[in-house]
């Protein structure tokens, strides 16, 4: 690209200038950010912005008024259905926090009339339970640096933290695994915008499953080798 600008637009062009270009060209959606140091051109997908349920927001005011200036996230399985073929009948509300207070917060969201909350549940509790329940609240501890945002301030994942999610979890998010996945990442991938270097920085620190995730879109076509070479 510096090349490009140099040779067709500026002669003497300077490193702090091609910057320039670079956050402009990225301002007007003429190009967008793959990775780092790597862009294409805009082609009209957008950013994901969930739909947030009652329940999850209200589990969010009462997090936020109990604890101030905690680091947590919220966010439900049932928007993989805005990328799957088969719809799922039951939700998960998954809360992510401090692992020092994922108790508290467990018995605070008890006390407050939540129902169907577990912690960190085995295999034996999601097949007797949370398999048969229409929406249960699952609270995890949040993984540091998750990429998060706020969203009509509640704190939620962006789009590549719920993609290595649901590569990674295999039992809680059992509905969406097979020829389902596959669906459902070549579906975001061609309909929003993900950024590549966010997505697997998580992977890493999520359990060090980047190789597979790797291949995994390789595989299905869903991106091409030469984005991971360099």
């Amino acid at each position: 690209m510096y090349n490009l600008i140099q040779q067709q637009f500026s002669p003497a062009l300077k490193e702090t200038t091609f910057r320039w270009y670079v956050y402009e060209l990225k301002r007007a959606n003429i190009i967008i950010s793959v990775k780092r140091g790597v862009y294409k051109l805009f082609t009209g997908k957008k950013d994901y912005y969930p739909a947030l349920s009652n329940k999850q927001k209200r589990v969010s005011r009462l997090v936020n008024k109990s604890y101030s200036n905690i680091s947590y996230c919220s966010w439900n399985s049932s928007w993989f259905n805005d990328f799957a073929q088969h719809q799922a009948a039951s939700n998960i509300l998954f809360l992510e926090v401090e692992s020092e207070l994922i108790e508290p917060v467990f018995y605070l969201l008890l006390d407050n009339s939540i129902q169907n909350v577990y912690i960190e549940p085995d295999k034996e509790t999601i097949d007797d339970y949370i398999s048969e329940n229409r929406e249960s609240v699952i609270i995890k501890p949040l993984i540091t640096k998750s990429p998060l945002y706020k969203y009509h301030s509640v704190p939620i994942p962006h789009l590549e933290k719920i993609l290595v999610d649901l590569f990674c979890d295999d039992k809680l998010l059992q509905a969406y695994q097979g020829e389902e996945l596959i669906i459902i990442f070549r579906n975001a991938f061609d309909e929003y915008k993900v950024n590549i270097s966010r997505l697997l920085n998580y992977s890493r620190r999520r359990n060090r499953k980047v190789n597979k995730l790797k291949d995994f879109l390789i595989q299905n076509k869903i991106l091409e080798r030469k984005l991971f070479t360099t």
